[in-house]
């Protein structure tokens, strides 16, 4: 845990040198849009939108993989059952065993 808060505590002093090194102003021009303000300002804003636009391109993914999970369990679920009531039927489970003999 402690080398979490460490490495937290370093990354956050690198933001803040960063920040204080590029606090140039800049202009941001998009489309008919324009956009002025810090250069480390800006910079964060645009790795944020990536991060988020990542994100985003791993719902696909993440939701299938949820699908199939739940539809895992529910296969287990009903298999621990089928299990579970052929182990409470002794007579059916000897007349089971004899037959392999």
């Amino acid at each position: 845990m402690q080398i979490f808060l460490f490495l937290a505590l370093l990354i956050s002093i690198v933001i803040v040198l960063f920040a204080v090194q590029n606090a140039a102003l800049v202009t941001v021009t998009f489309l008919s849009f324009h956009f002025e303000g810090s250069l480390a300002f800006i910079l964060v804003v645009v790795f944020a939108l990536g991060v988020l636009a990542g994100m985003l391109m791993t719902v696909p993914s993440f939701w299938r993989k949820s699908v199939a999970l739940r539809e895992q369990r529910r296969k287990v679920k009903q298999l621990e059952e089928s299990a579970a009531m052929k182990a409470s039927s002794p007579s059916q489970g000897k007349k089971e065993a004899d037959t392999h003999y």
